[in-house]
Order: structure tokens, then sequence, then C-alpha cells
């Protein structure tokens, strides 16, 4: 009634996890998902998110502007958590926060409802891609730009820059100490 079948053997001692199999022949219980991180590096990783976020709390405090912008989180956890993808490279990342605050507050010159953010959002999206810096998380801010935020558009340009850069500049140390020392793959 069921078939038994061996079980695979990879080809090479030192791959970290198995070949992709069609689905047929991927056993159902195995996961396809990445392996594990060490613990140091969620340790690590841990430590720059809080490093970063703790940096833009503290920037809000001390000069009454919102640097801690929510989707910074998001791009803080590319930047850490997957340093080698396109989204987390620095251009990407402040060119990326830039362009889509400055759609949301364009965006938000007609007003402010969440029609307008969703707008927002994917005229974002789309002038990102054309400039060639695509960051999910920026859609977000570009949202944010139009429904949320209390500051004059060039302000929140220029916060949402900012704050990309201090998340990039976290980023390329703790990637350092995290064995992930090609970070950034490019700038520009």
């Amino acid at each position: 009634m069921f078939s038994q079948r061996a079980p695979v053997a990879y080809s090479s001692p030192s791959m970290s996890s198995p070949p992709v199999l069609d689905a047929a022949r991927r056993p159902r219980w195995r996961s396809s998902a990445s392996p594990r991180p060490a613990l140091r590096t969620v340790a690590l990783a841990l430590i720059a998110a809080a490093l970063g976020l703790l940096g833009l709390a503290a920037l809000t405090e001390v000069t009454g502007s919102p640097f801690l912008i929510p989707s910074m989180a998001a791009s803080m956890a590319l930047v850490v958590g997957a340093p080698k993808l396109p989204l987390s490279q620095p251009r990407n990342v402040v060119g990326g926060q830039i362009i889509s605050a400055a759609v949301g507050a364009s965006v938000g010159l007609l007003g402010q409802s969440l029609w307008l953010g969703a707008l927002a959002g994917a005229l974002a999206l789309a002038a990102m891609m054309l400039a060639r810096v695509p960051h999910s998380p920026a859609a977000a801010t570009a949202v944010i730009g139009t429904t949320a935020t209390t500051v004059p558009g060039w302000e929140f340009i220029l916060l949402a820059g900012s704050a990309a850069a201090v998340l990039v500049l976290v980023g390329l140390v703790v990637n350092r100490l995290n064995g992930a020392p090609e970070y950034p793959l490019y700038i520009w």
C-alpha cells in the first residue's frame, strides 16, 4: 500500500541543506525552509536590531522628530537577517526609503486618508522599481507618509533617509562581527 523510499544521499558532506526535490520525491515531513542559523548569528542579529532601533528611538527622544518610523524595523530585519539579499543593500535600503517617503509626502499633499495611503504604497513600489532600488519595507513608509505623519513632507523625507542610513551603518558593523564581511555586496 505505501511504498518505501530509500533515504536521499547528499552528494557532498559539506552541503548544509538537502537539495531541492520535486514534490513527488520530497518526504512530506521534511521542511524546505532554510536551516536554522547558529545561536551566535541570532544573538548578534538581535543585538544589531536592538542597537539600530534603540538608536532611532534615542534620536526621536532627543530631537522630537519621529526617526523611529515603524517600517524601519522591517528594514533592520533585512539588513541583519538577510544581508545578502538585494533588498538589504545600502542602495536599496536608503534609496528605497527616500523615494518612498517622497512619494508618501507628495501624495499626502492631496490629503490624509486610507485610500491615498494605499495609492502611495503602490506608487512607491513603482517608483522604487523604476529607480532600481526595491526595498519592500519602504512601501510602508509611503503609506505612513500619507496617512500618519505629523511632520512636513521635506522633513519626513530627511527623517526616512537618515534613519535608513543609521540602520545600514549598524548593519555594516554587526554583519562584520557576525561573519558576513561581504556586506554590503554593493553600495551603489
